[in-house]
């Protein structure tokens, strides 16, 4: 079971979480948790502060502690668990002044050390969950990731499991406490390289950590709880009446994750594909509701396109020479040039004069400028194109079905929205279109339209 931050936010919504824990009914249950609401950035936020000024250490330790605090005085009513809690509160407060102070003092923080301040949150959250299932009578037990042995490779803030060595690791580290009918509360976001060394694996980690404890452990599911009932046909931000997904395949629900639905990390379903263990999306504040089922099967339904996506974190390094698609192993050293530096690509498409390569937006200036600096024979010219969007469609089927591309094609054509590239046939299960940034809620509700109806207004 694992649940986020935005499930965590106030004394009410920790009790409430925990209950749904205890009614579970399963007789062993493993819980893996984000940080408190909003902690991670305050995370973020102090590093970068101390960076600045020192002075400002204290106000954030202060900022961190009167979050976690009103959780502990407020939510526990047992007075030994809640001294317990203060304890522990202190004892974290403690190790961030003196990560805090490092960076103050040394004028620079490392990627490993921002792992391992960022990597407190969920430290502090496994604490007080297992406060509030102890304080309704369960027996549970916080567990920090670097006792599983979660070993991780790759870069800081990037991190990925080993899943080999987990799978041996983790069974023996949890199997002992299971077996005492204690409920491990396990910190999500974060693993540990050979080293020792804390790695995360980018926000929104978490659902991931519970993947490949479920994988490990041989789960029957692995549950989501999130704020929200589960996939939707588009989303709310976009679209006002998008329709309930109660079955998903694996394929559907990491091309959604990928392409920018926030309900899933895009890193979730590999790990539990070779076990076959579904994954269920779960409303923590409608418990009752039985959410998305995400598993090996596949649903075509009627219309073929279950749900239009989109993301804006999305830009295009579009390259000119008379002659790149004929260059051998040109394609080749961009990749490999690219991937030194840490930039991630999203997707390349290719022609006899043109390269686009589409990246997050975040990396364009940063690829751009290694491009330039390597002087590489054969580019013409260089094009950072940072104001596009991408909107896709996903579903079972698409590959299958010629027309459902062209349809929402023809609707964006109809609508007097271009669409910059097209892409279809690298998933079978999803095409994407790339729009402008002032085109995308038009174009969502659109291609949404075409499949399911219910156009609101015309903005």
């Amino acid at each position: 079971m694992k649940f986020g931050g935005s499930s965590l936010r106030d004394p009410e919504s920790l009790q409430h979480l925990a209950r749904i824990i205890q009614k579970s009914g399963f007789s062993r249950r493993v819980v893996a948790l984000s940080a408190v609401q909003g902690i991670t950035d305050r995370l973020i936020l102090a590093t970068n502060d101390a960076l600045e000024n020192e002075s400002t250490v204290r106000t954030s330790l202060d900022g961190l502690s009167g979050v976690h605090r009103p959780l502990i005085e407020n939510g526990i009513r047992d007075t030994e668990i809640r001294g317990k809690l203060n304890r522990m509160m202190d004892d974290f407060i403690s190790r961030l002044q003196k990560l805090l102070k490092g960076v103050a003092y040394t004028g620079e923080a490392t990627p490993r050390t921002r792992d391992q301040i960022v990597s407190m949150g969920e430290r502090m959250a496994v604490h007080l969950m297992a406060g509030y299932l102890n304080d309704l009578g369960e027996k549970a037990e916080p567990v920090e990731s670097d006792r599983l042995n979660m070993l991780t490779h790759g870069p800081f803030g990037h991190g990925t499991v080993d899943q080999q060595v987990v799978r041996r690791e983790i069974p023996g580290a949890l199997n002992p406490i299971l077996k005492q009918g204690i409920i491990p509360v396990v910190t999500g976001f974060f693993g540990r390289n050979e080293d020792g060394d804390t790695i995360t694996f980018g926000r929104g980690g978490t659902d991931y950590t519970a993947a490949i404890l479920a994988d490990a452990l041989e789960a029957e599911r692995l549950e989501i709880w999130k704020d929200v009932d589960g996939f939707l046909s588009g989303s709310p931000e976009m679209v006002k009446d998008g329709h309930f997904l109660a079955n998903l395949s694996y394929d559907e629900a990491a091309e959604l994750a990928y392409f920018g639905a926030k309900i899933l990390h895009p890193r979730t379903v590999e790990p539990l594909l070779e076990r076959n263990i579904p994954i269920v999306i779960r409303n923590a504040f409608k418990p009752d509701q039985v959410g998305t089922w995400i598993g090996a099967e596949s649903h075509v339904s009627e219309s073929v396109v279950k749900s239009v996506t989109f993301d804006r974190n999305i830009a295009m390094l579009r390259l000119h020479g008379a002659d790149l698609g004929y260059v051998v192993g040109f394609l080749s050293t961009l990749i490999s040039e690219l991937s030194a530096s840490h930039i991630n690509i999203r997707s390349v498409m290719t022609s006899q004069t043109c390269i686009n390569i589409l990246l997050d937006r975040k990396d364009l200036s940063a690829a751009h400028a290694h491009l330039q600096s390597l002087n590489l024979e054969g580019i013409d010219t260089m094009d950072p194109i940072e104001n596009i969007c991408l909107v896709a469609i996903v579903g079972e089927g698409l590959s299958h079905s010629e027309d459902m591309v062209a349809r929402a094609i023809h609707a964006l054509s109809q609508a007097r929205i271009h669409a910059e590239i097209i892409i279809s046939g690298a998933s079978r299960v999803a095409a994407y279109l790339i729009v402008r940034d002032d085109s995308l809620k038009k174009a969502v509700r659109v291609v949404h339209h075409t499949f399911f109806g219910h156009l609101e207004d015309k903005e």
